[in-house]
């Protein structure tokens, strides 16, 4: 009789398969039988995930962000990444510089600017 190794491997792979889909279904039911038996509902679970990630260190949303550089050139500022020095974008005021770091990244993204790196040319009120 000869050996098949193909055969074999994907035997051994629907196996697995039916193994894991199998095991997965039996602690599924399990499981809700066993709330349903201990009385829990499944809004009773969702307030308990939801105390449970607010009880949480650090469980705050952390927008990603990028450290800037603002620069006055000439009544024009021009933007640059702290890290690469990669040009972000250029205005002739805050409101333009705003509204083109707005458009170029998503409304979840914080712009870092230190007062050493600029930050007076974007405040209302700027000073040169």
């Amino acid at each position: 009789m000869e050996f098949d190794t193909l055969a074999f491997l994907i035997g051994c792979l629907v196996g697995v398969f039916v193994g894991w889909k199998i095991n997965d279904r039996f602690h599924t039911t399990l499981t809700t039988d066993l709330l349903k038996t201990v009385g829990v509902t499944e809004s009773d679970l969702r307030k308990a995930i939801t105390k449970l990630q607010s009880d949480l260190p650090g469980s705050e949303e952390v927008l990603p962000g990028v450290e800037v550089r603002v620069e006055c050139v000439d009544n024009q500022l021009y933007v640059y990444r702290l890290d690469n020095m990669e040009f972000l974008c250029q205005g002739a005021n805050r409101d333009d510089i705003i509204n083109c770091l707005a458009t170029r990244f998503h409304k979840d993204f914080k712009i870092i600017v230190s007062e050493e790196h600029g930050a007076q040319y974007l405040k209302p009120n700027p000073t040169n």
